[in-house]
């Protein structure tokens, strides 16, 4: 399966941050190395992972476990609790819609391209889970980058599409969602907060990621049942 082609992002989140000081740090020692050897960094670094890990298992077991979920299905976390940036577009039918207009529910933002085969690769994946789901507070969106519009329908007609295809190129999407390559997905919950970042195909039809997005849709529930109050 392909792993699709990456770049640098702007949203913000652990592993992109950690990125971009690894990357900061590469360039600076580029000529004049310092400290210790290549060896020991690498184990100094080991054992530094290990004991932060150790040191968040210990002292929060409930926010360690649930960390470690999103790690094992390769999603990474954002730092904070900040609002989905709006994307306003057409669909197939030409209907505007805005992801806005999706709240109350549990939200997978895929971004993807007719030209991509990493793309084409996990949509059979993404209708599945749709149908999974169905009847359930949760919506697959996803969003055609394609410069050439009109290949859009068709391939969506011929891929069984059955999610909300917007054409981001005629609509207006917030740059900052730009710069991973595709495919490139978001998990958002149901108050329109940003939960984290995936980038590249996954298994989305697995039974671990139908578990994990009914999960988020049954928190939601119970969420607006609360009038937005939050179980502990």
């Amino acid at each position: 399966m392909s792993l699709g082609c990456f770049e640098s992002g702007t949203l913000g989140y652990r592993d992109g941050r950690i990125g971009e000081i690894l990357q900061k740090t590469s360039a600076e020692s580029v000529g004049k190395r310092r400290g210790p050897a290549p060896e020991e960094s690498t184990v100094l670094a080991g054992a530094l992972s290990l004991l932060l890990g150790l040191a968040l298992l210990l002292a929060s077991p409930p926010a360690a476990q649930a960390f470690h979920q999103e790690d094992r299905l390769g999603i990474s976390l954002f730092d904070s609790r900040e609002n989905a940036p709006e994307i306003q577009a057409p669909d197939l039918s030409g209907q505007t819609l805005r992801l806005s207009s999706f709240r109350g529910k549990v939200v997978l933002l895929n971004f993807w391209a007719t030209w991509c085969d990493a793309c084409r690769d996990e949509i059979p994946a993404l209708v599945s889970l749709s149908k999974s789901l169905k009847g359930e507070p949760f919506a697959v969106v996803s969003v055609a980058m394609d410069h050439r519009t009109a290949r859009i329908l068709p391939f969506a007609k011929k891929f069984g599409i059955v999610y909300p295809v917007l054409e981001g190129r005629k609509g207006s999407v917030d740059s900052r969602y730009f710069g991973m390559g595709l495919p490139q997905s978001y998990v958002i919950r149901a108050d329109g907060t940003l939960v984290g970042r995936v980038m590249g195909p996954r298994p989305w039809s697995s039974p671990e990621f139908v578990r994990y997005f009914r999960a988020m849709a049954e928190e939601g529930r119970k969420t607006a049942a609360t009038g937005g109050r939050r179980n502990p």
